[in-house]
């Protein structure tokens, strides 16, 4: 498996996380980091020709590639990066950022961010 393959195995089955950028992200920086896989989390913005998310998390990887598995949240349109991508890829889709330091996640708060919970299940009994 080549390394991208690899971060993509470790990474994919949190995209059903129920978080945005800033804890995806938080959830990333944690599996890799216990991983020993080398990364930069970034903050900044990205934008789409008239259409700008900021403030913006993502990981960027020293081959060069990006980890964004929240940017589809919030971009409309074709060909929008998502999961583990090489930027070049996407030209239209500008990241401006500088590098942030984030804290490891406690294994408490990595529980409770990769819950898995049924949304109908919870509206339905606060209907009762």
């Amino acid at each position: 498996m080549t390394p991208k393959e690899i971060i993509k195995q470790l990474l994919d089955p949190y995209d059903s996380s129920q978080t945005e950028c800033d804890g995806m992200t938080r959830i990333c920086h944690t599996v890799l980091t216990n991983h020993g896989i080398d990364h930069q989390p970034m903050y900044g913005v990205v934008t789409l020709q008239n259409q700008v998310i900021e403030p913006h998390f993502w990981i960027d990887l020293p081959s060069g590639e990006r980890i964004d598995y929240r940017v589809k949240m919030w971009l409309k349109g074709e060909n929008i990066p998502h999961g583990v991508f090489n930027p070049q890829d996407f030209p239209d889709v500008i990241y401006t950022g500088q590098p942030v330091e984030l804290d490891v996640l406690s294994p408490k708060i990595f529980e409770i961010l990769t819950l898995k919970f049924d949304l109908q299940k919870f509206q339905q009994s606060q209907s009762h």
